[in-house]
This record gives structure tokens, C-alpha cells and sequence, in this order.
């Protein structure tokens, strides 16, 4: 049997980057067999034809492949359905690598929403500030908590089905004959999303330009807005909508809610 065509567990081990436990497991299992097995001694000896074989065994084992599918394929010894099947799992990794970038994308606007409204809360009083094109997807409500969290709802159904979300939200205000009321709750949506969804749901823009902010806790929404239609009549600022964003700050305290007002300085759709 000495012959260098042959190679130890051991070396296989090295030259294939794959353990011995492995390989016993393998051989014992029926998936890969030694091609000698010194009678004396028991020692597993290999050929370098079966390194393919190990070649193969990897890619499955990284595409989830159970030994038992592995052993399963490596028994119908048929290489044109080895190519469907190796076809088949690319086309599921090319899956899983699309959805894994998806998961990336909402980790990071998650990171910028949180990032973001530490940023605004530190910023006291009225402000002046310019705000990029946003986009916003919203839904109908009527006033009270109950009502509005029904219509996030009914909101989240639609933007989980076709939108990413971008973990900023809020209520919108707006006037009718000189009377405030909440008549939306919306979500800010990704531009691409706005291109997709823009002909078919309650869709629009928050344009590029000056904004009138303001911060306030949850509990003083209300004395808040107050002070913003005083602002707004005591500068003669115009505006016909006021969209009120919760801040994603602190957010496992569930008793430190901020809230930030919006007022466009232009006119707003």
C-alpha cells in the first residue's frame, strides 16, 4: 500500500482545511469512504480523486445541505442533476444575500433615525432649519390615541408590504377654516419607494427648503402647539399643515418620549 497516490487522514486534513473528526464523521456516516483502510492498524487512507468529493461536501455543508441530502445526492451519482441542484442552491443564496441586504439597509436607516433625533434633541426653542426632499407615506385618522393607533396599523400593513421602513413617523395637522386638527398619521418613506408607490397610495412630498421646528416631550404636545400657532400669527407665517415627528430617542424608556414639530415655510402639499 505504499504508494503517494494515497494520502493519510492527516494530510487530507491539512491539504483540504477540514478537521479529522469530520472526516471519521464522514466515513461513518457512509458519505465518504476511505479508498484503504490499513487492516492492521485501521488507518484511513485517501485518493486525491476523492478530493472533489470533499470540494463538494463543503459547498453543500455551506448552503445548509444536511448529510443526509448530501449522501442522498452522492448516491444517485448523476452529474447533470449534481449541475440542477448546485443551480438550485445559487439561486437560493442569491436569495438569502438579497434579503441579508435588506436586513443591512434597516440596520442602518435605524441607526440614522436614532442618530438623527439625538441630533435634533438638544436643540432648544424655535429653529430655523433646512431640510432634502422627504417623502411621506400616510393614512387618514381621526383625533384621539385609539383612533391613530388603528391607522398606524392599517398604515404599517401597507408600508410592510411594499415599503421599507424608515422608523420616522408622526401626525399631521391641518387647518380648516381657521381650525387645527390631527387629519393624518404618516411614515416617511425611502425615495425609491416614493417612485414605486407614488401612482398608486396616499403618497407625497415634504420639499426641500426652510422649516420651522420645535422639541417637546409627549406630555406637552398640546401647550407646544399652542405656542406654534402663536409663533406662527405673531411672524405672519403662512402654513395650511403641521407635521409633528416622534423622535426615536431613548427608546428603552418608555416614559422619555420627545416629539419635534414641523412647520415648511413654503407652501406644503
Amino acid at each position: 500500500m505504499v504508494n503517494k497516490k494515497y494520502f493519510s487522514i492527516g494530510e487530507v486534513s491539512k491539504l483540504k482545511n477540514i478537521t479529522i473528526k469530520a472526516l471519521r464523521y464522514y466515513h461513518k456516516m457512509g458519505l465518504l469512504i476511505p479508498a484503504y483502510i490499513n487492516p492492521d492498524n485501521g488507518y484511513r487512507y485517501y485518493t486525491i480523486n476523492q478530493f472533489i468529493y470533499l470540494d463538494i461536501i463543503k459547498i453543500c455543508k455551506q448552503s445548509n445541505v444536511s448529510v443526509k441530502e448530501i449522501k442522498a445526492l452522492f448516491a444517485k451519482a448523476d452529474t447533470n442533476y449534481l449541475k440542477l441542484y448546485l443551480e438550485q442552491k445559487k439561486e437560493e443564496i442569491h436569495k438569502e444575500i438579497k434579503e441579508l441586504e435588506q436586513l443591512n439597509k434597516r440596520i442602518n436607516i435605524l441607526k440614522t433615525a436614532i442618530q438623527t433625533s439625538e441630533d435634533e434633541i438638544v436643540k432648544t426653542g424655535f429653529n430655523i432649519q433646512n431640510f432634502e426632499s422627504r417623502y411621506i407615506l400616510s393614512s387618514a385618522t381621526q383625533e384621539g390615541e385609539l383612533n391613530e393607533i388603528k391607522s398606524f396599523d392599517k398604515l404599517d400593513k401597507k408600508l410592510d408590504e411594499f415599503a421599507i421602513q424608515t422608523f420616522q413617523y408622526g401626525l399631521i395637522y391641518t387647518c380648516h377654516n381657521d381650525k387645527w386638527k390631527v387629519s393624518d398619521v404618516f411614515r416617511l418613506i425611502t425615495s425609491h419607494d416614493y417612485k414605486l408607490l407614488k401612482d398608486t397610495f396616499n403618497v407625497s412630498e415634504l420639499p426641500q427648503g426652510k422649516y420651522l421646528t420645535v422639541n417637546c416631550t409627549r406630555d406637552a404636545e398640546s401647550e407646544t402647539f399652542e405656542l406654534v400657532k402663536e409663533y406662527l400669527e405673531k411672524n405672519s407665517l403662512m402654513c395650511n399643515k403641521i407635521y409633528l415627528f416622534y423622535l426615536v430617542t431613548d427608546v428603552f424608556n418608555q416614559y422619555n418620549h420627545f416629539s419635534q414639530f414641523q412647520i415648511s415655510l413654503k407652501s406644503t402639499p
